[in-house]
């Protein structure tokens, strides 16, 4: 069964991608990926993304895992 989508902040699905990393690089090594994926920002931005928001909406997190794959 599918693992239901929630809200997350930056730092927290950054925790699930990078889990033993610092909390300061976690956050940092995410948004790094986000960028570098630039199909993934543009959808990012069609759903509301803003660049210095802290939450993600359940939408925006179903993006993430389409286009880098769960972590």
């Amino acid at each position: 069964m599918e693992e239901q989508v929630q809200v997350y902040t930056i730092r927290e699905l950054g925790g699930k991608y990078f889990p033993t990393a610092s909390l300061k690089s976690q956050s940092r090594q995410l948004k790094r990926w986000i960028l570098l994926n630039k199909p993934l920002v543009a959808a990012l931005k069609k759903n509301g993304y803003q660049p210095r928001q802290r939450y993600l909406t359940p939408r925006q997190i179903e993006l993430i895992y389409e286009f880098l794959g769960e972590p």
